[in-house]
């Protein structure tokens, strides 16, 4: 059993990333451009965590020369816009792919401004942009726990989703996909045999708090996996589709190991974007569209966030583990391969 805080851990790493586009264009007159390159808020309210997002992608890759990393990352800070100029900067140096951006609202704006360079977005944000989404959607983890729980009996379940994008992604992809494994969706808790809460832990505490001595099974994401180790209590029993913890634990720990800070989820997805920029590079892959057909072609790419293949349209298919809170502690019980 691995303790979901080394699952999910925020991890922000505040050191310095200078001199960005200076490697880069050292990377140029060697004659060998960088494997991909990262498009990171470097500047403004996601900048630490842009720096650790570039720690991880850095960690994925061979041990650079001279000390410096080796991937180059370029600031895309909020804005559609500053993601564009990012783009056109990082393609200045020759990048066969790209990592990035983070945010949902840049990436359409990104894939307009790569043309035929393919983009692996870090966004969880699964519409229809022509990016190869590398981040855990909505239709993942739904789908993952839904199968999973109509596998154990469940044939009634309620929806109980916030009012944001995740969690109204989630009802809609749960409203799809229940009909199609033989669950029927029940608006009334109190006829259901299990309750769905795609949102963080509060609402996970809130709705077993309010369910009391029902015997119902709360389900839940990767987004619920946020509790205080006090609060822990309150859900024990609730069965999750997440990441597998051994896989992310042994990269949290190497993570720790060289920065001084626990890694967070969304960090591990930079990791497994920059090993599959590697993996691709190491089989001769360096051609934009010899990129897109290798990342549309493989079976799959192993990961520690999950195991990812992906689609002609980018869409991705991933492997994920079922967990079940036991004794305050996350125990995997199945999982859900890709």
């Amino acid at each position: 059993m691995v303790n979901r805080r080394t699952l999910l851990g925020s991890g922000l790493v505040t050191m310095a990333s200078a001199g960005l586009p200076e490697r880069l264009q050292a990377a140029r007159r060697a004659g060998d451009p960088a494997t991909a390159a990262l498009l990171l808020p470097l500047t403004g309210p996601g900048a630490d965590l842009a720096r650790s997002l570039h720690h991880a992608a850095d960690l994925a890759q061979p041990a650079a020369t001279h000390g410096m990393p080796s991937l180059p990352a370029f600031d895309s800070g909020t804005t559609p816009a500053a993601a564009a100029t990012a783009v056109t900067a990082a393609l200045r140096g020759g990048a066969p792919l790209l990592i990035g951006p983070l945010y949902a609202a840049q990436v359409a704006a990104t894939v307009v401004a790569a043309g035929p360079v393919a983009v692996l977005a870090l966004s969880n944000d699964a519409a229809q942009s022509g990016a190869f989404v590398v981040g855990i959607t909505p239709t993942q983890a739904i789908g993952a726990i839904l199968a999973y729980a109509r596998s154990r009996g469940v044939r009634r379940i309620a929806v109980d989703a916030g009012a944001s994008r995740w969690d109204t992604a989630c009802a809609a992809v749960a409203a799809a996909i229940a009909p199609r494994i033989g669950l029927t969706l029940t608006s009334v808790e109190g006829t259901a045999d299990s309750v769905l809460v795609p949102g963080d832990g509060d609402a996970l505490a809130a709705a077993a708090q309010r369910l009391g001595a029902a015997r119902v099974q709360l389900l839940g994401t990767h987004q619920g996996l946020d509790l205080p180790e006090p609060g822990v209590a309150a859900i024990e029993g609730t069965w999750f589709a997440a990441p597998d913890p051994a896989a992310f634990g042994d990269f949290a720990r190497r993570f720790e190991t060289a920065f001084g800070n626990p890694p967070g989820l969304v960090t591990g997805l930079a990791y497994d974007a920059a090993a599959i920029a590697r993996t691709l590079r190491a089989a001769g892959h360096r051609d934009p569209g010899a990129v897109r057909d290798a990342l549309t072609g493989s079976a799959g790419f192993p990961g520690v966030t999950g195991a990812l293949r992906f689609g002609r349209d980018g869409t991705a298919v991933r492997e994920l583990s079922i967990l079940v809170v036991n004794g305050g502690r996350l125990q995997t019980v199945a999982r859900q391969p890709a």
